[in-house]
């Protein structure tokens, strides 16, 4: 068997690891980056054609420096790879006045200081006729806000890490992963790597390569569906159709623009979306069936009258989610050498860029930039 020093090792090249071997590569660090399938693959997380970005952050204010970073970061990305990563369009967080997601939403825009207007309900018809608005419906537009290319951006980052020095492995899943004394022993194929630190964000498959570290994480489905318009197409672009957040009386979901003619991207959430809990990730390689789509289809129905409320193209994607709902970010495993990332329950794309940073800096100095205690593993530990 061969073997490989390094001194970082990056598992599962999605939003996170390809971030994060493209930071440590760039500190200068000699990594290894492995993904089980290829890059930008559409069996996990990390894919699906679009995501929300956004600064008005309801989920808590500890994320906020994360997503700012996080912009920069993507910036610096797109003008290495003269790709488009991020489309502006602005973004909605629509509610009831008085609402928790409403006061969420402007407690978050004053903590973090983003630029928002309030829209009352009369404002909404007017500004976005797209949306059908309930009279006591009032909203938050963020101008900032956009929509990122999740494909093009892992590709850009595992490309960027290639070009820094990094050794990119796909099609290689990891067969053994031990914690020794002072290194971390990584066996794929033939071939054993030796890393003083492993950076673990393979997603839903994370916690089956160190079954020593328990953490409260569970995997759920969630499909992605996709609607074209009724009439004129162009009224649901980036230019006219901001990215929202609703939550206004029993319509609570979300959406993207259409950014590449394939229509205009929807979800729902809450208990009425009935996504199902999954026992292994390859459970969720089938293609999403009427149950699945049902509950979107009724939302958009309600809440989209230009818009054709069957589903026009669907997919399958699952989150690995916490029981709190926020990230798991920090050391696990013996002396620290396995930086963790995952838990991102459904809200972490837009944060990816910080993210990938932050395990960079834990796996090479210890430490991070970014205040991370809120994330850490070892709050799941019951008290002594």
């Amino acid at each position: 068997m061969r073997t490989i020093r390094a001194d970082v090792v990056v598992i599962g090249l999605g939003a996170m690891g390809s971030m994060a071997a493209w930071q440590a590569a760039s500190m200068g660090a000699s990594v290894i980056g492995v993904e089980q399938f290829t890059i930008g693959h559409a069996r996990g997380s990390s894919h699906g054609g679009s995501r929300i970005y956004r600064q008005i952050l309801f989920e808590g204010k500890e994320y906020v420096p994360l997503a700012r970073r996080s912009l920069d970061l993507i910036r610096a990305l797109e003008r290495g790879s003269g790709q488009t990563l991020f489309t502006p369009s602005g973004g909605l967080v629509i509610g009831t006045e008085g609402g928790p997601l409403i006061q969420d939403a402007l407690a978050s825009a004053a903590a973090g200081e983003v630029a928002h207007e309030w829209l009352e309900a009369d404002d909404l018809r007017r500004r976005y006729p797209q949306h059908a608005v309930f009279d006591d419906d009032v909203a938050v537009f963020e101008p900032g806000a956009g929509v990122l290319r999740p494909e093009v951006c892992v590709s850009a980052a595992v490309e960027a890490a290639g070009r820094a020095g990094a050794d990119i492995r796909t099609g290689s899943p990891v067969s053994a992963l031990r914690v020794e004394d002072g290194h971390v022993d990584v066996t794929v194929g033939e071939e054993r790597f030796l890393a003083g630190k492993v950076v673990l964000a393979s997603g839903s498959w994370t916690l089956d390569l160190l079954p020593e570290v328990s953490l409260p994480l569970r995997t759920q489905r969630s499909c992605l569906s996709w609607f074209t318009a009724r009439g004129d197409g162009g009224a649901y672009g980036p230019g006219r159709f901001p990215t929202f957040v609703r939550e206004s009386h029993d319509l609570e979901g979300w959406g993207i623009p259409d950014i590449d003619g394939q229509g205009v991207k929807v979800g729902v959430g809450g208990a009425a979306a009935g996504k199902r809990w999954l026992e292994r990730p390859e459970d969720n390689w089938h293609d999403p069936s009427p149950e699945d789509l049902a509950p979107v289809e009724d939302f958009c129905r309600r809440a989209f009258p230009g818009l054709d409320p069957r589903v026009a193209k669907a997919s399958a994607c699952m989150n690995s989610k916490s029981p709190d709902g926020d990230f798991v970010i920090g050391p696990v495993a013996t002396g620290g050498r396995v930086v963790f990332a995952g838990g991102f329950s459904g809200h972490g794309f837009k944060h990816a860029a910080a993210v990938g940073l932050a395990c960079a800096q834990l796996a090479l100095d210890g430490g991070s930039e970014f205040d991370l205690t809120a994330f850490s593993p070892t709050r799941f530990e019951e008290p002594r």
